[in-house]
């Protein structure tokens, strides 16, 4: 069965309906099943959700929500559409998610509840009052959640890059007239990149602005190193390496000092494209889309594959610098933003960044809604990532990467202790194609990783599902996440790891190394399936020579489907409930240094320890 059966979107006038149908052939209108259903809860609009004609409402499922099967919007109290409906317009995930239920022939997967609504065409300058209620399958309706209140924006000055001298023909590099439009911007404005292919090195924004890649627009880096600041920005206060500057960035142009920003958006229908490394033939999707690839590459081989990772790397080994640390440190990103508070990204493409995709340094209040990440395979090329952030929300989008999707970080070694956590997520409704994994805590979880809450996604084809990556000497860890109501498919590694077994060929270790070992613990995986992953369904790897033991994982109700093996060595406190394994006939379980495990209506058992 695919999304769109669950699609009812019920109307007051289709219960009536139903209820006349009913009459029809003489059965009482008691006939039709009517349970109390629970109301949505915390409706709200996310950070900066919003324009002069557009409003974003998310809001959390009830507890109980069983026999949920969409959610109807109602503006000023009149029916405005579903959720369902709403998302199949907006959200570039949605295709692929019905994709995915389609070819589901068996029922095996579990289904997502799509919890999010884009108001569209309203008028600028006006306030609206917006309710959600909870669907069922028969139509009916729980009562009205509480109401959101939200006016849209006055209609914002433009500054278009062409009124600054920037040209569209894809040769012309326009750093200083985009620029100029930037710095011109008064707050509350807009830059506007229109229609066309505008070249340019580094950008710099500030503080009260929008930055719109218009329908049919391109914003193309250039492949000139020397159009990127080399003194870009330092990942950690303790780090010794400094990174060249992004496409996109909001940061003090002296990499040394502090600056803090507020209210930025980078909208728009438009491309931002890094211009990294080569293209090879694009692939077709499963949707008969045409996906870009690119060349994977490494730091042997940047100088055939590379666009801008080529000119960067050979400039920074000509002054001096070893290759390996050149390639790790010396290639762009998308977009950094660094000590900035409130910033929402919405309804662009990402392509080709040199380096990671988008940075989120020390951040407070991030929204990344109905976006779409084509960056596979780049060397590197993360969805988006956060270190010693708080408060991020992540959701409707689409993921095609060349690294980690959604990643998070929290610093590296012993100086680590004196950052502040990364923490406060939600993610929730995004498709995951082709990544490293979905969710990703670490490799760097010095200051500890926490609060995060992944809900109602689904993957096709990633490496891993949830994935936690430490070291015996990166110190701190993941804590306090939830993983649930979600399905993953053909998963290229495992569908679960959680492993401080992690090398990353290209890291600069320019820290001091803690003593004590990362740790994973508070994990909670609940109503989750998991089909055909090539290694391993689950993999817990510890360090028991480090006394390094994860602890209080909770695994209810999740069903693997294949032969891969469910393998724990360095795991205590623990409990699986409810979980099956089809397809093998063999016992998958394999569990060393590990104690207090129990396992409840768990088939096949592990064997005794």
């Amino acid at each position: 069965m695919s999304i769109e059966a669950l699609d009812y979107s019920p109307r007051p006038a289709k219960r009536r309906a139903l209820a006349m149908t009913a009459l029809t052939f003489g059965l009482t209108i008691a006939a039709l099943p009517c349970f109390a259903l629970d109301v949505p809860v915390n409706v709200q609009v996310p950070t900066l959700a919003y324009d002069e004609h557009q409003i974003i409402l998310v809001w959390e499922k009830p507890a109980n929500h069983r026999d949920i099967r969409d959610y109807n919007v109602y503006l000023n109290g009149k029916f405005l559409g579903s959720a369902n409906a709403n998302n199949n317009r907006v959200s570039p995930a949605k295709p692929y998610i019905n994709r995915f239920y389609d070819e589901d022939t068996e029922g095996f997967h579990h289904r997502i509840a799509i919890h999010s609504f884009t108001a569209t065409g309203l008028k600028a300058d006006t306030e609206y009052r917006f309710t959600v209620r909870a669907v069922d399958a028969y139509g009916n309706e729980s009562a009205d959640s509480k109401a959101v209140v939200q006016r849209t924006n006055r209609l914002p000055q433009v500054f278009n890059v062409i009124r600054y001298g920037a040209k569209g023909d894809g040769k012309t590099v326009n750093t200083r007239a985009i620029q100029a439009a930037i710095d011109a911007c008064t707050p509350g404005c807009k830059v506007l990149i229109p229609a066309g292919t505008f070249k340019t090195g580094a950008l710099y924004l500030k503080s009260n602005m929008t930055l719109e890649i218009g329908r049919g627009a391109t914003l193309l880096g250039s492949e000139r190193g020397e159009d990127y600041p080399a003194k870009g920005y330092i990942q950690y206060p303790y780090s010794t390496t400094i990174r060249p500057a992004s496409l996109i960035n909001a940061l003090p142009r002296d990499p040394h000092a502090e600056e803090h920003f507020e209210n930025i958006r980078i909208v728009g229908k438009g491309i931002i494209n890094g211009n990294g490394w080569k293209r090879l033939e694009d692939d077709t999707d499963e949707l008969g889309r045409a996906l870009p690839v690119y060349v994977a590459s490494n730091n042997t081989r940047y100088m055939q594959d590379g666009i801008l990772a080529k000119d960067q790397v050979q400039r920074a080994v000509a002054s001096g610098m070893n290759v390996k640390d050149a390639y790790g440190q010396m290639r762009s990103s998308l977009i950094t933003l660094r000590n900035v508070r409130n910033v929402f990204y919405g309804d662009f493409t990402v392509l080709n960044p040199a380096y990671h995709g988008i940075m989120n340094l020390e951040t407070e209040n991030v929204v990344m809604a109905n976006t779409t990440h084509k960056t596979y395979d780049a060397n590197n090329g993360d969805g988006i990532e956060f270190a010693n952030s708080r408060g991020a929300m992540v959701f409707n989008n689409f993921f095609e990467t060349g690294d980690d999707c959604v990643n998070f970080a929290a610093g590296t070694g012993a100086e680590a202790v004196k950052q502040k956590p990364q923490e406060n997520v939600w993610v929730f409704n995004n498709y995951f194609r082709h990544g490293h994994g979905m969710i990703v805590a670490g490799s760097h979880t010095g200051a500890w990783i926490q609060n995060i809450l992944a809900e109602d996604n689904v993957s096709d084809g990633t490496d891993v599902g949830l994935r936690m990556k430490s070291t015996n000497f990166m110190g701190g860890g993941v804590r306090n996440v939830v993983f649930r109501d979600s399905a993953i498919r053909n998963s290229v590694k495992q569908g679960f790891i959680f492993t401080l077994d992690y090398n990353d060929p290209n890291a600069i270790l320019d820290y001091v190394r803690s003593d004590i070992a990362g740790k994973f613990q508070d994990i909670k995986v609940s109503d989750v399936t998991v089909e055909n992953p090539a290694q391993a369904a689950l993999a817990v790897k510890g360090d028991s020579a480090h006394d390094a033991f994860h602890e209080r994982f909770d695994f209810s109700r999740v069903s693997f489907k294949g032969t891969a093996p469910a393998t724990i060595d360095g795991l205590r406190n623990s409990s699986f409930k409810n979980v099956t394994f089809e397809g093998t006939t063999k016992n998958p379980w394999s569990i060393s240094n590990s104690a207090n495990l129990s396992f409840t209506h768990v088939i096949p058992q592990p064997p005794q320890q």
